[in-house]
């Protein structure tokens, strides 16, 4: 039975062209730019910690930094354990999902991307070579009236980084009516199956987008419990610093 879709298993690409060459150069330039932004972020956490330590203590002592800075750690530590148990349940609805995909779409094998794969590597062949590896997904097309959109299916947590995420998602919301029309011409069967199947390639991309959004939170409260423990102890230091610096 021929459905609005198909499927192309993942694999492991040697690619040595140019092109290939310029993606991992970009891919390194991403990591270090991911770098700077939670370097960034941990800035301006510590930026606002530092301002509400400046209204609230009157002297710079232990008795009162201590104090307000354990109200800081408590609150933080609180943000990461719910939103780790909410982390947690996408990661596990995204598990369920996944198999069901698997058990719906005939022709979908159960490929699995290894963790410590990248998706961009090289490796030393030789006195100033390398050979340059491209990690891909399975895919999924889905055949439209008058275009067609190929997503990759992500199957581990891994890909939930250095797939586009966002963007895919956003694309199924725009391809869904698309897709609708495609598939209402068919037997009501079929026609389940091939919407059940872009609904749950779909939720998929939502349940990573929570998850994603659930880690970043839990970041912000990781670094309020790390800024609270640096202002319990050095607050009065930082204060003199700036004090001087702004002099």
């Amino acid at each position: 039975m021929e459905y609005n879709y198909s499927v192309r298993e993942g694999e492991l690409l040697q690619i040595n062209s140019r092109k290939a060459r310029m993606v991992i150069r970009f891919a390194v330039l991403f990591r270090f730019l991911k770098m700077l932004l939670l370097l960034f972020s941990f800035g301006v956490t510590v930026y606002v910690t530092y301002l509400i330590f400046r209204e609230c203590i009157t002297d710079a002592a232990l008795t009162e930094c201590i104090p307000l800075g354990s109200i800081f750690a408590t609150f933080g530590s609180a943000v990461i354990s719910v939103i780790s148990l909410y982390c947690n349940k996408q990661s596990s609805l995204f598990q369920e999902n996944l198999l069901a995909l698997h058990e719906q779409v005939p022709g979908l094998s159960s490929w699995k991307r290894w963790p410590f794969m990248k998706r961009y590597s090289r490796e030393r062949s030789g006195l100033f070579q390398h050979t340059y590896h491209v990690l891909r997904n399975p895919q999924i097309t889905f055949q439209g009236q008058k275009r067609s959109l190929t997503i990759p299916l992500p199957t581990c947590t891994a890909d939930f980084y250095d797939l586009p995420i966002v963007v895919n998602a956003v694309k199924m919301l725009c391809f869904y009516q698309t897709f609708l029309k495609s598939a209402a011409g068919h037997r009501a069967t079929r026609e389940r199956n091939e919407i059940s199947t872009f609904y749950c390639t779909l939720v998929i991309y939502r349940n990573i987008i929570r998850y994603k959004a659930g880690t970043f939170l839990m970041l912000i409260g990781s670094e309020f419990v790390l800024a609270s423990i640096i202002f319990s102890f050095f607050y009065g230091s930082v204060s003199e610093l700036l004090a001087l610096a702004a002099g």
